[in-house]
């Protein structure tokens, strides 16, 4: 028997069995639950029947909250979903954990919505955004208030308009190849008012833009218009929209989106997964201005961002033992939560000879992860300490 199609008849009773229960075997693997979100408008009769796939172990742990992104082409939902699988399995890093909510195919009414030729018209699919999608989803599932908008060719299209009309309704926006030609949702014109009016309209907390473009034949007639757009940037945007335009120079247009989400990812969330310095402007400043650096940036996300690891390699790069059991101990008031906050105290107490207080750190820090990877290291450590 071909090796091709044992495999197949292998794997048929799964496949029959993932048809049954009506799952898309595509989405099947990836980790965390795929459901569905009925949302209702009076914009349309009946519901919008949005795909959510909700990150690994969200209801296990019932206490945390997480970030939200949208994109309104159905087919976007399995690359989104298993990137975002892929990029933050370990450790979250470099994408936060985030809830993946895309827009349902053929839906008649969400269509109309999305038809319109100026700002005016786009008011009635902002306001479905605002008072339906992301109510419904806010309502149904713990989230931190932290969105991503995500679009490509049209729907960049509409994630420019959306942050230009209505910037509050999320926090960073993706635009891969956005159709900007023959000044399409008025986009071109309406940028050199809207932009500088970001200033205004954004009083709290910063927007980030992640856009980009490819040079293939797609997308020669958009090139002339996107520059321009990405000049209107650099001339008008306020220093509160934080952006930054990417060329793919040489690939393929159907790539674009998935390079776009990958680029934008680590954009976004480059601030919190990159430590400060201790030799920078900011680490000599001592472990005051880093703990004030991260609240900074927990108020400009919206949700608390750690300032542990900047803390720790602040202590570590100490060659004076005592202070660095300042740092560390200064990192666990601040974050007495935090289990690698107290093993890093521990292991300062352990050098400078301490080994009943260090036993209690680590001791704390084990009773404060579920890890087992931590469990198993510290575990052994532990028994050092205590033998010595």
């Amino acid at each position: 028997m071909p090796i091709m199609l044992k495999r197949l008849l292998n794997s048929l009773p799964i496949l029959l069995t993932l048809i049954v229960l009506g799952v898309n075997p595509a989405l099947a693997q990836v980790n965390g639950d795929t459901e569905v979100l009925k949302v209702h408008s009076k914009s349309f009769v009946g519901s919008a029947d949005f795909i959510v796939t909700l990150p690994s172990k969200y209801h296990e742990n019932k206490d945390q909250k997480y970030l939200v992104l949208v994109d309104f082409h159905p087919r976007s939902h399995a690359y989104l979903a298993g990137l975002h699988d892929w990029m933050s399995h370990n450790g979250a890093w470099p994408w936060l954990e985030t809830i993946i909510i895309t827009a349902p195919d053929g839906h008649e009414g969400l269509g109309k919505l999305k038809s319109f030729d100026n700002a005016q018209q786009g008011q009635a699919l902002l306001d479905f955004i605002g008072q339906d999608l992301l109510a419904a989803v806010d309502a149904k599932y713990r989230t931190n208030g932290f969105r991503i908008l995500s679009g490509f060719t049209g729907n960049a299209s509409i994630s420019l308009f959306t942050l230009l009309h209505r910037p509050e309704l999320f926090n960073a926006y993706i635009a891969a190849s956005p159709i900007l030609s023959d000044n399409h949702l008025s986009l071109m014109t309406d940028a050199i008012n809207a932009l500088p009016d970001l200033a205004r309209k954004l009083t709290t907390q910063p927007r980030m833009l992640f856009l980009s473009r490819a040079d293939s034949g797609y997308e020669q007639q958009q090139i002339a218009d996107f520059d321009k757009f990405t000049e209107l940037l650099k001339l008008k945007a306020p220093k509160n929209l934080i952006w930054r335009s990417q060329l793919f120079e040489g690939s393929y247009y159907m790539s674009q989106p998935a390079l776009a989400t990958i680029y934008a990812i680590e954009m976004f969330f480059d601030d919190i997964h990159k430590s400060v310095e201790p030799e920078s402007a900011l680490g000599k400043q001592g472990p005051q201005a880093i703990y004030e650096h991260y609240q900074w940036l927990s108020q400009r996300y919206g949700f608390e961002v750690s300032a542990v690891d900047s803390l720790l390699n602040l202590a570590k790069s100490k060659t004076d033992l005592k202070q660095a059991l300042a740092v560390g101990t200064f990192c666990v008031a601040k974050h007495p939560q935090d289990a690698h906050a107290h093993h890093g105290l521990a292991v300062t107490l352990a050098a400078l000879g301490q080994s009943s207080d260090a036993i209690a750190e680590l001791t704390l820090a084990m009773s404060l992860t579920k890890h087992p990877f931590y469990l198993n290291r510290w575990g052994k450590l532990l028994t050092e300490y205590q033998t010595e």
